[in-house]
């Protein structure tokens, strides 16, 4: 597979840094957006979450593919957002990032499944006594 010439990377954290430098060793030009100030070639004006202003840049530069590092813009529908143009995305899609973005969802899902998987157990933040309570049970120490 080549890899393109250009290429727009979603995030700004280590994962993304990482994904940069291996893109450009790979020959890309890497935009971060909206990166960081260790990560070259970074676009902090630019949210990951404003999706008309990733594409606008991604249209002024010719870029043809966004890889996305974090899960906030795949749980947010970028690819979602994107699958209406010409520009392509590396990231599933807003339902299939439920599967990473939601912890409690994806429990149920693997229980669901018979997926093997810890034991967990869910608490609205209005539950902190009933979540102090199971967790000493366990043998929590406070």
């Amino acid at each position: 597979m080549t890899t393109p010439k250009s290429i727009v990377l979603l995030g700004g954290g280590a994962r993304e840094h990482a994904m940069a430098w291996k893109l450009t060793l790979d020959g890309a030009t890497v935009h971060v957006l909206p990166g960081n100030g260790g990560i070259p070639n970074s676009h902090p004006e630019i949210s990951p979450l404003d999706f008309p202003a990733v594409e606008n840049f991604c249209r002024e530069h010719d870029i043809k593919l966004i890889v996305v590092g974090p899960e906030a813009p795949l749980a947010a529908g970028v690819t979602d957002y994107f699958a209406k143009t010409d520009i392509r995305v590396f990231g599933p899609t807003r339902q299939g990032a439920v599967l990473e973005s939601s912890k409690v969802w994806s429990k149920k899902f693997m229980r669901r499944h018979g997926v093997a998987t810890g034991l967990s157990w869910t608490f609205r933040s209005d539950e902190m006594q009933a979540a102090r309570a199971k967790a000493a049970e366990l043998g929590a120490i406070w």
